[in-house]
């Protein structure tokens, strides 16, 4: 064994055994070396814990007389409370397979130390039926961040579920081609936001329905003068698509903090009396948007527009007539 792996292998024995409150006395470290085939001698270990010292590894030497009596790893660059939400994110983030998940809250328990990996676990409980199927994630990711970087087009296919809840190719395997422009992260969604060529508007596809995409070499169409990546968040991935316009929904009181939830403390509230407010912001009228409000039906309602108020009338009438074809 060479002198150059000796140190890496003692680098990397503190960093992955060792804290403040986990030492190694020099007769255990010295036993460690020589059982796995290093120079053991001591002062060989002081020479080489201050050659890592001096090269900005936070190695501790704590001497008695002057002489050397235990060694640590000092501080990290992640502590456990940092860590902590990091797990909990990965575990609670639906786009992010099952399997995928533990290889990554594995990645994060080397960083907390040896000590502290089994204190390391999600809070977050998230059911394994919800998490993503789609096992190539990380690689969809990297080829959406190159077209993002290299100003290109990206084209792929997108899946759906059957009725044999199996995913297949939606209408056909056609083929979608969108210039990326970001990647959003909402409601526990990842979404890549871009121009559609097809379209001819700025849409947003979930990245976990995607097939991995293929990088084009044409250029990609420039940002619209009025895109902000914010903007587009809050009106259309929060409410899942569909022409952004100024909604009013009139609430009951004890719906302010779901009001709130959705739309953010910038939503503007007006009317207010004793049992009832209403709540005006943009949003995406779409089907699943008003999916949303009848989730509160009794409780909160359409005021306008009325393009709005008529789309969701409509809705609910469809939903009687449905009830009634069923019997």
């Amino acid at each position: 064994m060479t002198d150059r792996l000796g140190i890496i292998f003692l680098l990397r024995y503190l960093y992955e055994n060792t804290d403040m409150d986990h030492t190694v006395t020099s007769m255990q470290l010295r036993n460690i070396l020589r059982e796995n085939g290093y120079a053991a001698d001591p002062r060989t270990i002081r020479k080489d814990a201050q050659i890592l010292a001096d090269s900005g590894f936070d190695i501790i030497i704590t001497e008695q007389n002057g002489v050397p009596t235990r060694y640590h790893y000092g501080a990290r660059e992640w502590d456990m409370t940092e860590l902590m939400i990091l797990t909990d994110a990965v575990s609670s983030a639906q786009f992010i397979t099952q399997k995928k998940t533990e290889a990554i809250i594995g990645k994060l328990a080397v960083l907390a130390g040896k000590q502290h990996r089994s204190s390391l676990v999600p809070q977050v409980y998230v059911s394994a039926h919800i998490k993503a199927r789609n096992d190539k994630l990380l690689y969809i990711i990297e080829k959406i961040a190159l077209g993002i970087r290299n100003n290109k087009k990206i084209a792929f296919k997108i899946l759906n579920y059957n009725t044999n809840k199996r995913q297949v190719q939606r209408h056909n395997g056609e083929v979608y081609v969108i210039s990326p422009y970001n990647t959003i992260w909402k409601g526990d969604r990842y979404y890549v936001v871009g121009y559609s060529d097809k379209r001819n508007t700025v849409i947003s596809v979930r990245i976990d329905r995607m097939t991995l995409p293929e990088l084009l070499e044409e250029d990609a169409v420039p940002r619209p003068a009025d895109y902000n990546v914010q903007d587009y968040a809050d009106t259309v991935t929060k409410m899942y698509g569909g022409p952004a316009e100024e909604v009013t929904l009139r609430c009951r009181t004890e719906l302010m903090d779901n009001i709130i939830d959705k739309f953010g403390r910038d939503v503007r509230i007006s009317n207010v009396t004793t049992t009832t407010f209403d709540a005006t912001a943009p949003a995406a009228v779409s089907g699943t948007f008003l999916a949303w409000v009848f989730e509160y039906a009794g409780r909160m309602t359409v005021l306008a527009p009325e393009s709005a108020r008529k789309m969701y009338s409509d809705m609910l009438h469809s939903a009687m007539d449905d009830m009634t074809d069923g019997k």
